[in-house]
């Protein structure tokens, strides 16, 4: 998907390049003298990620989006476009009148059964607000570009070996061997001094810390208190008119306003009854803050003050659970304080602080049990890293898999055959397991570390390859030979810009005043 996405990217860029008609004072780079600005960059972004959603439609997804990274792919594309541009000038490389006429004939988008159409060729300066003159300048410079990539290409070529290892990245399976290490299997006794434990609660003391705790009194305002007031016909009918679309039965079908009915009776009592518990809220709170009488006004008014005792401000009592953003409302208050009206799920909350006991770490005497059983997990699971390491760097040296795991008793499992993925039969994900696992071969069946999943130690053995089918990879041969050259010509390409690049940076004809992760 990716690779799909910059190919057709880059080919974007070559045809139609970027706009640098809204230059601004904002700078991200300068190449050669020429300034690429945050406009050029949001509009490449923009048409990247316009791209993005034609290719992908409603299958596409926001981690899809953060995956392929269009924000970097946007800014390397800008800064990459210039180094050819600078480069192209420095190899003196010229093109013909001829070769741009006949570029901008062969552009797909240009032509009308296969001939060169000069009403799309408007019709695109047009959409693009560009002059004739503009547009056959950037195809000048893509022509070059053209010629350069046709120089870094030269020479490439791909082995059938190559070639049949493509084949085999996407068709062989895998069986792995493998054994876990975690720290519930070290059981050889540990026995933590005091000075041990004051030392790990000292260097882990966030871990044990009492988190700020209040003491409040609230009053409370359901809705359910002030929506007794009767629903008429022609409201029901008007809302039901304008929300129809939302009541549907089990069958996914339409509701008729009369099974709608008890449903928008419920719907609008409820509305009604939380903008006047709101109203009678507000007027509390404003009161009370002004005249510091909280028991008197409720006293005066009928209402009840409920009382929360002690409470860590993340962990509030279930009458205040589903006030939003409790800790953060009450957090910054002193004590005897009064809290904005709190919004909740079905009512609203005037809250005051009674008292307040301030975050500490606890003396370890009172916490010793804790600690010492944080202290002990900690430990295992130090030994269960040192103990794979040692068993890794036995297995490197050729001792058996079998044997060392029979002396430590450890269970060796298998995957089964799978195409090698992240995603591992049996443990589940790891972003590093296809690279580590495209690295083995039944010559180096062990990946150079462990890996750790679930928190648990996991040693791999490549056990055994699936045969690969002779007769389909003879049949898809020169489609992957094409795969691997087109693979083999954008590492080429890539290696020659990162270089030049650098180049052009200490040569101080490349300046990036700012990185992409700032935009």
């Amino acid at each position: 998907m990716l690779l799909f996405m910059a190919i057709i990217i880059f080919v974007f860029v070559l045809y139609f390049g970027t706009d640098r008609g809204a230059q601004t004072a904002h700078t991200l780079a300068i190449v050669d003298g020429v300034a690429i600005t945050e406009s050029e960059y949001y509009s490449e972004y923009s048409k990247i990620t316009d791209m993005a959603k034609e290719r992908y439609g409603g299958t596409l997804t926001a981690d899809m989006l953060k995956g392929m990274d269009l924000k970097k792919m946007a800014f390397d594309s800008l800064i990459n476009r210039q180094i050819i541009i600078s480069k192209a000038k420095d190899l003196k490389l010229q093109v013909s009148d001829d070769e741009l006429k006949q570029m901008i004939a062969a552009i797909p988008a240009l032509q009308t059964d296969g001939k060169f159409d000069p009403y799309k060729y408007k019709q695109l300066l047009s959409y693009n607000k560009l002059t004739a003159e503009d547009f056959e300048a950037r195809q000048k410079i893509n022509l070059a570009s053209g010629k350069i990539e046709n120089l870094i290409n030269e020479g490439i070529k791909v082995s059938d070996q190559e070639v049949l290892d493509l084949y085999a990245m996407q068709n062989q399976k895998i069986n792995l061997q493998f054994l876990q290490i975690s720290g519930a299997d070290i059981t050889r006794p540990i026995h933590p001094s005091a000075s041990e434990l004051e030392q790990y609660l000292k260097n882990n003391s966030n871990a044990f810390r009492v988190p700020e705790q209040v003491k409040v009194k609230y009053l409370y305002f359901p809705a359910d208190a002030f929506s007794a007031a009767d629903i008429s016909p022609s409201e029901i009918r008007d809302y039901y008119n304008r929300t129809k679309e939302n009541y549907k039965g089990k069958d996914g079908k339409p509701l008729g306003i009369e099974q709608a009915t008890p449903i928008i009776i419920k719907e609008l009592k409820q509305g009604r009854g939380m903008q006047k518990a709101l109203a009678e809220a507000k007027k509390a709170h404003d009161t009370i803050y002004q005249e510091d009488n909280f028991d008197a006004y409720a006293a005066k008014n009928n209402l009840k003050v409920q009382t929360a005792d002690f409470f860590p401000l993340n962990k509030p009592p279930q009458a205040l659970s589903s006030v939003k953003d409790l800790s953060v409302q009450l957090a910054g208050l002193l004590k005897k304080e009064l809290s904005k009206v709190l919004s909740a799920e079905n009512g609203y909350f005037v809250v005051r602080i009674e008292d307040k006991k301030e975050a500490y770490t606890p003396q370890l005497k009172n916490i010793e049990a804790d600690v010492r059983q944080s202290y002990l997990k900690s430990e295992r699971d130090r030994i269960a890293g040192e103990e794979t390491a040692t068993l890794m760097e036995k297995l490197r040296k050729g001792e058996s898999l079998d044997k060392l795991a029979a002396e430590k008793n450890f269970k060796i499992q298998e995957t089964g055959l799978f195409l090698p993925a992240n995603v591992i039969p049996k443990l589940g994900n790891h972003p590093e397991a296809l690279e580590i696992f495209l690295s083995l071969s039944m010559n180096q069946p062990y990946p150079e570390k462990p890996l750790i999943i679930n928190k648990t130690h996991v040693i791999f053995k490549l056990k055994e390859l699936s045969a690969l089918d002779k007769a389909d990879f003879e049949t898809k041969k020169e489609i992957f030979k094409k795969v691997a050259m087109n693979l083999k010509k954008e590492e080429a390409m890539k290696s020659w810009l990162e270089g030049n690049k650098a180049a052009m940076i200490k040569e101080k004809r490349l300046k990036i005043n700012k990185e992409v992760k700032d935009l």
